[in-house]
């Protein structure tokens, strides 16, 4: 609104962040993640609505994998490093860093649908990757329709005349993929079936991550490398030093999703290791990352060098 202040909180990155080793980055993924998968754990038994869903996507099972993953994300590096042979050193770089972005982006892919499914009410209500209803008819009438005996026409033609092109099978596996889409666009897909590189999607259209020290990019560079475990396909695999980057990238994500899970109800009781590790991490904010205020001169009748 014009003639109004609004003010942007910025956390700026400090040397010590910047400058801190993989080692330790690997680290304090492993310590943030875990905590977010406790408090996930304990904080899902308060949530009213939509219990079933919500356990069966948050079970036992599903968070035990999640905290494995973020301690195993150190050994392929702990591996490398202890190798004292140079040779062999680097024969086995390429396949632990694979190993290593492999984890990065399975706990970045993971992270994304714990939040999701943690806020199942609010993901469901969303209107995201679907399409809009009376589009959809219109493209089915259209398949039933003219478009259909265009195609048929085409196929006809094609016979007679004995040449090459459109067949029957053609024709009919087109239009059945083509109906397929359509039928997954009337609804949200199921959260364990959404790719990394729709998750992140997501959060972006839907405004979740609105953080200033990394962006959708820095995201799906995490997912390009991830990838790099198809390991015949022409890829680039990431250094130890980009690993470092993203892992603490994934670090600013983590923080700024705890920061989103509800507080622990009024008059409960907090469990030691909840209150214990969370202040731990809080001290390591403080650490990492320098806060202020940037006036948003856009909302301002005021000229922007103001």
């Amino acid at each position: 609104m014009k003639n109004m202040v609004h003010f942007t909180v910025l956390k700026v990155r400090t040397e010590a962040f910047n400058n801190m080793p993989l080692v330790e980055t690997l680290k304090w993924v492993e310590r943030i993640n875990s905590q977010f998968a406790n408090e996930v754990e304990f904080l899902k038994q308060f949530q009213v609505e939509h219990k079933a869903e919500i356990n069966e996507l948050l079970s036992e099972e599903t968070i035990g994998r999640y905290k494995s993953v973020a301690r195993a994300l150190s050994v392929p590096y702990k591996t490398y490093r202890m190798e004292k042979d140079p040779e062999l050193q680097s024969l086995l770089e390429q396949g632990l860093l694979v190993q290593s972005w492999s984890s990065l982006g399975s706990l970045l892919e993971s992270t994304l649908q714990m939040f999701l499914a943690f806020h199942y009410r609010d993901y469901i209500k969303s209107d995201w990757f679907k399409w809009d209803e009376a589009a959809i008819d219109q493209l089915v009438a259209m398949l039933k329709g003219n478009f259909k005996t265009t195609l048929e026409e085409i196929v006809t033609q094609n016979e007679q005349l004995g040449t090459g092109g459109l067949t029957t099978e053609i024709m009919k596996s087109f239009i059945k993929k083509t109906k397929d889409i359509l039928r997954l666009k009337r609804r949200l897909p199921k959260i364990e079936k959404i790719s990394l590189g729709d998750l992140i999607d997501f959060y972006y259209s839907e405004n979740v991550l609105r953080s200033r020290q990394y962006d959708k990019q820095d995201l799906h560079q995490i997912q390009y490398y991830r990838n790099a475990i198809h390991a015949f396909q022409k890829r680039t695999i990431g250094s130890w030093d980009e690993l470092n980057e993203h892992a603490k990238v994934l670090i600013m994500l983590m923080v700024d999703i705890l920061n989103q899970l509800p507080e622990i109800p009024y008059k409960l009781p907090i469990p030691a290791w909840y209150y214990e590790e969370k202040s731990n991490i809080i001290m390591k904010e403080t650490k990492w990352f320098e806060y202020g205020l940037r006036i948003d001169t856009q909302a301002m009748d005021l000229p922007p060098g103001l």
